[in-house]
């Protein structure tokens, strides 16, 4: 069992984007909803799963402080977490949707990494329950995406490169979003 399935395993159904094809951002304001299609071209053999953990809706942190009284930053998480499979190796894309200015992203996406490691050490811990698996960290690339909305609806002419050795990448969308140039 790789580790992508023992992942899905662990995390609850009830949290699987209600759409696998597009991440939609609608915080009630007068601007439309920020909408992004993922797009899985490129890739042969690709498989994901799209979470959604939304604390305006559903609170799936219910241990945590809710009070005036709790720490800055303490109940953040990121927008999505798009988990993928691709040539037996898995992938953790934390995405954080921005129209604006980014900068509190980071807090969110830093939080969902820390959520995540917790569920890395469920994985190890339940070795077990998963038919003998082992969960290696090693076999997991895990990545923290400012998904900025492009000032300009116009699609650019070359496509430009991800340095996915920084802690934090930012990439503008004109509405979508292509798995494969992650991987």
């Amino acid at each position: 069992m790789s580790e992508y399935d023992q992942i899905c395993r662990i995390l609850d159904k009830e949290f699987i984007a209600s759409n696998q094809k597009w991440m939609i951002e609608d915080k009630g304001t007068l601007l439309k909803p920020q909408l992004v299609q993922l797009d899985g071209s490129g890739r042969k053999n690709l498989a994901w799963t799209l979470y959604r953990f939304d604390l305006d809706k559903k609170d799936f942190m219910p241990f945590l402080n809710r009070n005036h009284d709790a720490p800055e930053g303490l109940r953040k998480f990121c927008d999505y977490i798009l988990l993928v499979e691709a040539s037996e190796k898995s992938y953790i894309l934390l995405i954080e949707m921005k129209r604006g200015d980014a900068s509190d992203a980071e807090k969110q996406l830093n939080a969902s990494e820390c959520f995540m490691k917790y569920i890395y050490s469920s994985a190890e811990r339940l070795h077990r329950d998963f038919a003998g698996s082992t969960f290696n960290r090693n076999n997991v690339t895990l990545l923290k995406i400012k998904l900025k909305k492009c000032k300009s609806n116009k699609r650019p002419t070359k496509s430009s490169s991800i340095d996915k050795t920084q802690e934090f990448v930012t990439f503008e969308s004109v509405g979508d979003f292509p798995i494969a140039r992650f991987l």
